[in-house]
């Protein structure tokens, strides 16, 4: 049996070039793949995930639909913005986030702060396909979802566009999108590092 020879042509699989100071924050409307992507990109990386919504659920004790039921979204945001505040720390790992958490101003700032924040950016037929699997979102459940995402993507696409890196994120498996992550984090850590050695200079 001859040796599978290699395509000289063939992107290489990326890797991170730059060590990590700060850890990664995944944001975007629900369905985009914060967590599904989250897991991946972090098992690539070797560093820890944690999934916001999980946490609150865990820390209220009710899943995110009751609370939403029971308390209402102002409670929910409240409790959320805690939640995070708390799982942000010096060690890098990869947070994967609600998908109103960056629309909150404190929650949005702490995350631009303290982690560098990536817009998993979809087409929105794309997340009404991916919602419609699970009848646990919500915000989808009075009215007609493709509407609903339409109309909170015109609300929330201008403010996730203030993430620090923008990737696409479509039906393609989720390994070329975690891919595209390190490549564009590549790029901005770059960067972040040259802008450094110009103010080292004197």
């Amino acid at each position: 049996m001859k040796p599978v020879r290699k395509n000289k042509y063939a992107s290489p699989v990326p890797r991170l070039r730059y060590p990590l100071t700060k850890s990664i924050s995944l944001i975007g409307l629900m369905g985009s793949g914060k967590t599904t992507v989250g897991l991946r990109l972090a098992r690539k990386l070797g560093l820890g995930f944690t999934d916001s919504d999980a946490e609150i659920e865990l820390a209220a004790n009710h899943t995110v639909s009751e609370i939403f039921e029971k308390f209402g979204e102002d409670d929910f945001r409240s409790g959320e913005r805690k939640v995070i505040n708390r799982l942000i720390s010096d060690t890098p790992a990869v947070l994967g986030t609600g998908g109103g958490a960056f629309m909150d101003a404190k929650t949005r700032q702490r995350l631009k702060e303290k982690t560098i924040t990536i817009w998993l950016k979809a087409d929105i037929n794309h997340l009404v396909e991916r919602t419609s699997r699970r009848n646990t979102r919500p915000l989808l459940r009075n009215g007609n979802p493709e509407e609903i995402l339409r109309k909170l993507a015109e609300t929330r696409y201008p403010v996730y566009g203030q993430a620090a890196i923008t990737v696409e994120t479509g039906a393609g498996p989720h390994e070329k999108v975690v891919n595209n992550i390190i490549w564009k984090l590549n790029q901005y850590l770059a960067a972040e590092a040259k802008a450094a050695r110009k103010k080292e200079t004197p």
